[in-house]
């Protein structure tokens, strides 16, 4: 089963996703410079949703560089006697396991799509962290734990040997060690939803590899985009009591200078996003029957209709909703981005009509020839946006398009 999702959405202006400059980013299609909000922004706005939260509570990853530190603290809760060289050690030992990426300018918050391993004073990364960004089940670290302190019970000299990590003392223990680290490597095949969904990528031979079961596009206007500027401006509330003339009070009393400038776009975006059902099922081998994918798939839609980029929120409230939604369900995987309906940019003083004119023509000329015999479209659209596409189901609630995505999933069977 193989599920792809469309929308259309109105933002109002704002900084939804900036650059290592601090302005919006974008891109040029069709010869036109178009407003772009990241696949790695709009996957973690997903990852951390309401809707995630509320159906998979604790069982979502954490993303983080300091899986050493959270080795540490399990095992000082496992052994409290535990010396902090010997936790210093431990810390470096898994810390030289994963290989440091290198990234761009530090200090862009992970909000904004971007994100940077935490150095120190002298650029060097932190012997506590692993110096990439890996997602990490919450139990894993106490499993690690766990599986240290039983090789520093029964088997202490390939314990000291790879804490050391003298390359002639790891020699000495080497099947001791192989087995603990193949062991480690087990605990790693354990996987939450979201790992499952959006893959993990590792440097690591301690940490399984995870082929991504969705696939989520590059955001992107419909139309062409102009970034503009807005300088920070502030009044005293107190600047009435302590002036005597109107000249004096007249005006603000801050006004920002270049390094305070503040730039923002708003903008009519196309997303798309696909989620591969019988990839998502080979990753839990408890998952025998439809219902779970079926689940995961709808709070995917929910998700992804719901979650706005956090970028810049406190300033713009840029909050918008989807006024199209279009889910295409079929047996058969043939991912088909629809971003080409807008290669020529739509114009004129309605933007999401025209940009859903310009999907519903492209759906019935192009997809049509392309689209599995068996898909199964289901649509929900309001405002300005309410167009015919594809023989497509109407219905007119997100929660009534969820659970009927939910159902074709669940039945296995699309046709």
């Amino acid at each position: 089963m193989f599920v792809q999702i469309h929308m259309l959405q109105s933002m109002p202006p704002g900084n939804l996703n900036r650059d290592d400059s601090g302005q919006p980013k974008k891109c040029i299609f069709g010869r036109v410079t178009r407003a772009r909000i990241s696949s790695q922004c709009l996957k973690r706005n997903i990852r951390h949703s309401a809707q995630f939260k509320e159906a998979f509570g604790d069982a979502l990853a954490d993303r983080t560089t300091y899986l050493p530190r959270m080795v540490a603290d399990e095992l000082r809760k496992l052994k409290a006697d535990i010396s902090q060289h010997d936790l210093n050690k431990i810390m470096a030992a898994f810390a030289s396991k994963f290989k440091a990426e290198k990234r761009g300018t530090p200090g862009i918050a992970e909000e904004d799509g971007e994100d940077h391993p935490q150095s120190d004073s002298a650029g060097n990364t932190a012997t506590d962290q692993t110096g990439q960004l890996v997602f990490f089940p919450p139990p894993f670290a106490k499993e690690v734990a766990r599986l240290l302190l039983d090789l520093l019970n029964n088997k202490a000299g390939a314990y000291n040997a790879w804490a050391n990590g003298k390359k002639k003392d790891r020699d000495k223990f080497k099947d001791d060690i192989t087995e603990f680290e193949r062991e480690v490597l087990k605990a790693s095949e354990s996987l939450t939803i979201d790992i499952g969904m959006f893959g993990r990528m590792t440097t690591s031979d301690l940490v399984v590899n995870v082929e991504a079961s969705c696939q989520v596009a590059h955001a992107i206007s419909t139309h062409e985009t102009i970034i503009e500027s807005d300088w920070f401006t502030a009044m005293d509330d107190k600047k009435a009591e302590f002036v005597s003339t109107q000249s004096e009070l007249a005006g603000a009393s801050f006004i920002g200078s270049g390094e305070s400038e503040t730039f923002f776009d708003s903008a009519v975006y196309y997303k798309y996003l696909n989620l591969d059902i019988d990839a998502l099922k080979n990753h839990f081998s408890s998952w025998h029957k439809n219902e779970e994918a079926a689940r995961a798939a709808a709070v995917l839609v929910r998700a992804a209709a719901s979650a706005n980029p956090t970028g810049k929120q406190n300033s713009f409230a840029a909050h918008g909703v989807p006024e199209l939604i279009l889910v295409e369900v079929s047996k058969r995987k043939f991912p088909i981005s629809y971003a080409n309906a807008f290669l020529k940019p739509v114009e004129g003083p309605d933007l999401m009509a025209e940009s859903a004119k310009a999907l519903g023509g492209y759906v019935d000329a192009v997809a049509k020839a392309f689209s599995p015999s068996d898909m199964r479209r289901v649509l929900l659209t309001v405002g300005s946006a309410s167009v015919d596409l594809g023989g497509a189901r109407r219905v007119e609630t997100l929660d009534a398009l969820a659970e009927s995505v939910a159902e074709l999933v669940k039945k296995g069977d699309a046709a």
